[in-house]
């Protein structure tokens, strides 16, 4: 993804879904983290942290990392517990779902899902999606 929004930068627009899948053990408690620290401005941080650690997530290590990333501890766990969160990320699950999302990491461009992933496909695709859209404009 990097590379597409590094070649597109002023024509793609990433979007990005939790799709916590339920045999994860740690995919659902990820997701809420991750959308905790977003409500401080912090979603990539997390994000990031979160797919650094992945192979030794434990239920202690969202919080740990709050404070390695300077959030507000406290309103982080309230947010992480908290009846909205829960409600976002099942949101994204149910728009996941009616998507025929089946796994992660899924990629739509343009409302369509490539069959790979590679740049090459993807920019492919993109490239197409730019030209339909300015033969429609133009």
């Amino acid at each position: 993804m990097d590379q597409v929004l590094k070649a597109y930068p002023n024509d793609v627009k990433f979007v990005y879904k939790n799709y916590p899948l339920p045999f994860h053990k740690q995919a659902m408690p990820a997701a809420k983290a991750a959308v905790a620290a977003g409500n401080q401005g912090k979603f990539w941080e997390m994000h990031d942290k979160i797919f650094e650690n992945y192979r030794a997530l434990a239920d202690d290590s969202y919080a740990k990392f709050a404070a390695e990333i300077a959030l507000n501890v406290d309103q982080f766990k309230k947010d992480f517990d908290s009846e909205a969160t829960k409600a976002f990320i099942d949101k994204e699950m149910a728009q996941a779902r009616n998507a025929a999302v089946r796994g992660t990491p899924t990629i739509f461009i343009d409302g369509k899902k490539p069959q790979g992933r590679s740049f090459d496909l993807y920019k492919q695709v993109i490239d197409e999606a730019l030209k339909q859209k300015k033969a429609k404009a133009g």
